[in-house]
């Protein structure tokens, strides 16, 4: 991994911690080490639109899911996200959505019902609520549609390092974190980490990005099954549990733990743990 995907990484860590903050762009630029000169072309190169534009982007799209997935009031959610005025995030909303904050908060399956032809719902899945801990990974970010070859490349480009620098052991865990709603974000627009397990206090060399899975309470699910099922396995999840029994989300990505080698076991027996972030 270059030193500008380090740089990069850091960048959108903070961001994603701080949407209610007003871009600080010297800020940024520091954090990643980078001359301000040049910050912006090679935000812009990386993420293929000015850094504003993700920002607001990543704003109305965790708006939208708190919308649909938490009880905050709009007004909440409007700085949460970073808007002084609710007007404003109503306009920016409107113009990114077509409909309104209220429209979305009254009729919350609106997005799934418009873009998922396919509900099936007869997935077996086993259902738990765990408290963990904190987890600590390695990880590398990609960007398009979850399992296709991008994601293969961002598993194997950073397996392949990981094994070089010996960091991979029978202890080792495997995990995806899924930062954005495919039904919301464009494919070659949506970010995903793979991750792998390291011990607190390991000694990381300095080519990896690191970060930490936020421990605390999370409604689990256990599927069993192709891994190309698992947007509709989520569609079945939000509609079915999220949704209908009113589960609040807290503001941490959703997760997911790879339980079995997928090049010695059948696709049919895949195990896959889902971890979504709850409230208490």
């Amino acid at each position: 991994m270059n030193n500008y995907q380090l740089s990069i990484d850091k960048v959108l860590t903070y961001i994603d911690a701080n949407l209610d903050e007003t871009p600080d762009l010297d800020k940024l630029a520091t954090l990643a080490n980078l001359s301000k000169f040049h910050f912006h072309r090679i935000m812009k190169a990386f993420l293929n639109e000015t850094l504003g534009s993700y920002i607001n982007r990543i704003r109305l799209e965790t708006a939208i899911k708190l919308l649909r997935y938490s009880s905050q009031p709009i007004n909440e959610i409007t700085y949460r996200v970073g808007y002084q005025t609710p007007s404003a995030f109503t306009k920016s909303f409107k113009k990114m959505f077509r409909v309104s904050p209220t429209y979305i908060r009254k009729h919350k399956n609106l997005i799934m019902e418009q873009k998922s032809n396919n509900l099936r719902s007869d997935f077996q899945l086993v259902e738990t609520v765990k408290n963990i801990k904190d987890i600590h990974v390695i990880f590398q970010q990609s960007k398009g549609k979850i399992g296709d070859g991008t994601t293969k490349a961002n598993w194997d480009s950073l397996f392949a390092v990981a094994q070089k620098h010996q960091m991979i052991n029978w202890e080792s865990k495997f995990y995806g974190i899924n930062w954005d709603d495919p039904e919301i974000t464009p494919n070659e627009k949506v970010r995903y980490d793979a991750c792998i397990s390291i011990p607190n206090g390991t000694k990381v060399e300095t080519e990896f990005s690191t970060k930490t899975i936020l421990g605390g309470k999370y409604l689990s699910f256990l599927y069993k099954g192709d891994y190309q099922n698992l947007g509709l396995v989520y569609n079945h999840i939000f509609r079915d549990w999220i949704i209908k029994m009113e589960y609040n989300l807290r503001e941490e990505p959703i997760f997911e733990q790879y339980i079995n080698n997928k090049e010695l076991t059948p696709t049919e027996d895949l195990l896959t743990e889902i971890f979504i972030p709850i409230k208490h």
